[in-house]
């Protein structure tokens, strides 16, 4: 930071330098005549006018014999053209207004295209009337309103047809809506009637109340024409039901006829079964509702009748449209024929139009040749050779040190106002290439100290948080530990207070015996020997207990301690199945109702394994809770047709040894198996998961040297395959 003084004291006596330069040649300039680039320029400026100014003056004596041909096709010809289109568009629009008038769908819809209609005809008069006005085209308006009052015929036509045709489809809807409330009713009286019929035929009771009928005493001949009634009214009902359904869907009037004729075949069935049930007095509503059935479909405003007839008015309408499309083509044809005619009276007026024009053409031609050459020459001559040149050459030196490219020199040429840019361009360039140089040393030195600073502090903060995540990763296994180690503690604490009472007992006993001692010494020593031993088995069993108890605050100990882990030998069967108890007793002990069936096949042979104990328990603890807590979903989706099941397994290889954990839960899904070993992916709702528990344990795995396979079928099982090596790589803990 010591170089820039020394850098700037260059510059200024460049500066000096460049300074005497410049009135060097200032004064050298001075001493000799130039005449510059104003008295050009000028000269060059009057020419152009002077001969725009002519240009101008021919064109307007041709413009306005242009004007005069343009006025009558603008008031004549193109107003007729364009009404010619329009009422071509119109037409068109009208037979579309007709489709959408027969495709409607209620009366509002009916009636709102009814009025487009009006209003499309009252225009289409109006502009052939204007047409007519002239007398240039009265035949041709007289043949278009002949067409127009044949499309309006069929439309009123059509109007009449469709709306009849929707208030046909309103009573349609209603008769639809009773047919469906009859066909349930029947549906279920039929069906209830059948079904207690053949119950009495089978039991001879009418009722559970009742006593049976001896078999002897039933009328076998009427209760059985009784059933048969009732199911042939029954499969008769639901026919007829059925063939008007489909009557209401057909499209071809054609089909219709067969449907009409099987209808009538049921409805005479039902007519003639109803007459028969009629007698018994417990079928008086389905008889009426049998025979209101016949009646909707048959009768002249029923179903069948006002189907046809849609129908029928359906095919006039659309060979009413079919005259409407051909009434609209020949509307067509009739205006290109007018068209036409407007193209000939358009056609002589552009011709004298263009006569004009060309007259002016050939002046305009004229002077536009001389304009050319006098520019040719004069930017050729003086603007193009004597100044575009050394200005686009100076622009370019402008751009370029604008870029930042101060390293090329500016070369002044000539003896004008461009030579002096020139030269001070060069000076400016020689200053700022001097500071351009400066100023990139200090901002360099000062983007490298910030980008330090952001590095170290992003780097700090990147520690801190992931110090922190692993920190809570860990507290909350611990917290789910701590149920689970709470039911482990007890079992051997129980175990150490009953075998402590037990023992004080025996020392109590011993005393009564040694006070109760005789003579025979012999048999009390014998006695109290078989006391010893049975004191001996207990504080035995108390050391056992407490060693085990010992055990689980040592391993809960190791799984919430912060500094990394010390590789020893560890009983991995021994682990994984504490763990397993303890991620079972911690679902158990938030829901009592959980339960599981649990099985282990534990090879012998894989014995001690070299492993950090912490990082292996925390890695078990993450699988088997995940699967305690899949199964405990299950439970509570399935219920008591669910038998939840949770194995572990492990086996000793070559040079490895594998642990496998299965559950019956509900499964992974393909798409979540390929990212689940990903930090922060969790299933679980918000603040009941951190999405680490498995990032964490593949990483587990990985520093111990093995690796881990997930295998699952949705809705069936889950399978965690960890294989750990025989000789560890010893990976330092990121702890």
């Amino acid at each position: 930071m010591s170089d820039p003084p020394a850098d700037s004291g260059d510059s200024d006596q460049a500066g000096v330098v460049l300074g005497r330069s410049s009135t060097t040649e200032s004064g050298e300039h001075a001493t000799r005549r130039r005449v510059g680039i104003r008295v050009p320029t000028y000269a060059g400026l009057f020419g152009s006018v002077l001969l725009v100014t002519m240009a101008s003056v021919v064109a307007y004596v041709s413009l306005n014999q242009i004007v005069q041909y343009q006025s009558r096709l603008a008031e004549d010809s193109i107003p007729n053209l364009s009404r010619a289109v329009e009422v071509a568009r119109q037409s068109t629009n009208l037979v579309q207004s007709l489709e959408r008038m027969v495709a409607a769908s209620s009366p509002e819809e009916h009636q709102r295209v009814a009025d487009e209609v009006l209003q499309g005809r009252q225009e289409l008069n109006r502009m052939v009337a204007a047409i007519g006005a002239g007398e240039s085209f009265s035949e041709q308006a007289k043949a278009l309103s002949e067409r127009l009052d044949m499309l309006e015929t069929l439309l009123n036509e059509i109007y009449d047809s469709s709306g009849r045709r929707l208030d046909i489809r309103a009573s349609l809807e209603v008769l639809v809506d009773e047919l469906g409330v009859i066909n349930k009713r029947l549906e279920r009286s039929t069906g209830a009637a059948i079904d207690d019929q053949g119950f009495y035929l089978v039991t001879g009771l009418r009722d559970l109340d009742d006593a049976a009928e001896p078999l002897s005493q039933r009328d076998w001949d009427n209760e059985l024409a009784h059933y048969r009634d009732l199911i042939e009214i029954n499969h008769q009902t639901t026919l007829a039901g059925l063939l008007l359904g489909e009557a209401l869907v057909l499209s071809d009037r054609d089909l219709l006829g067969p449907i009409e004729e099987r209808f009538q075949s049921a409805a005479q069935s039902i007519m003639r079964v109803s007459g028969r049930l009629a007698a018994r007095p417990d079928q008086a509503g389905p008889v009426a509702d049998m025979r209101r059935l016949v009646e909707i479909g048959s009768s002249v405003d029923g179903v069948l009748a006002l189907r046809r007839e849609t129908l029928e008015r359906l095919e006039r309408e659309t060979a009413a449209l079919e005259d409407g499309r051909e009434a609209s083509t020949l509307l067509l044809a009739d205006m290109e024929k007018l068209v036409g005619e407007v193209n000939r009276q358009a056609v002589a007026v552009n011709t004298g139009s263009q006569e004009a024009a060309a007259t002016g053409i050939v002046l305009l031609v004229a002077l536009t040749l001389v304009s050319v050459v006098g520019a040719v020459l004069i930017g050729w001559l003086f603007v193009g050779r004597h100044l575009i040149r050394r200005l686009v050459e100076l622009a370019r030196n402008m751009r370029d040190m604008a870029g930042g490219d101060l390293e090329v020199p500016v070369v002044a040429t000539g003896n004008d106002e461009v030579t002096d840019m020139a030269n001070a361009l060069e000076v400016f360039r020689r200053y700022a290439l001097e500071v351009q140089r400066l100023n990139l040393v200090e901002k360099l030195a000062q983007e490298l100290d910030v980008k330090n600073q952001d590095l170290e502090q992003a780097m700090d903060r990147l520690r801190k948080a992931q110090e922190q995540i692993v920190a809570e990763e860990k507290l909350a296994s611990l917290g789910q530990l701590t149920a689970g180690v709470a039911h482990e503690i007890k079992n051997p604490l129980n175990f150490v207070n009953n075998f402590s009472e037990v023992s004080a007992e025996l020392v109590d006993e011993i005393g009564e015996i040694l006070e109760e001692a005789g003579d025979d010494e012999a048999d009390m020593a014998e006695e109290v020997e078989e006391i010893l031993d049975d004191l001996r088995v207990n504080l035995g069993k108390i050391r056992e207990h407490s060693g085990r108890a010992d055990g689980i605050v040592r391993n809960m100990l190791e799984h919430s301690r912060a500094e990394p882990g010390v590789w020893r030998d560890t009983d991995l069967n021994a682990l994984v199945k504490q763990y397993r108890d303890l991620a079972y007793h911690a679902i158990r002990a938030e829901n009592t109702d959980f339960n599981v069936t649990m099985s282990d096949e534990l090879d012998d042979k894989v014995g001690m394994v070299e492993v950090v104990p912490q990082d292996i328990s925390r890695a078990f603890l993450n699988i088997l809770t995940n699967a305690c807590q899949a199964i405990e979903e299950k439970c509570a989706e399935l219920g008591a047709n669910y038998e939840p099941e949770l194995d572990i397994a492990s086996r000793r290889l070559d040079d490895a040894v594998e642990f496998t954990i299965r559950d019956n839960g509900p499964g992974i899904p393909s798409e979540l198996r390929q990212r689940m070993f990903e930090p922060f992916v969790t299933t679980k709702d918000a603040g009941k998961g951190t999405g680490l528990g498995l990032s964490l344990t593949a990483d587990i795995i990985t520093r111990h040297g093995g690796h881990i396979e997930v295998d699952s079928e949705v809705g069936v099982f889950t399978e965690f395959r960890i294989r750990l090596p025989l000789e560890p790589t010893r990976t330092p803990s990121p702890d």
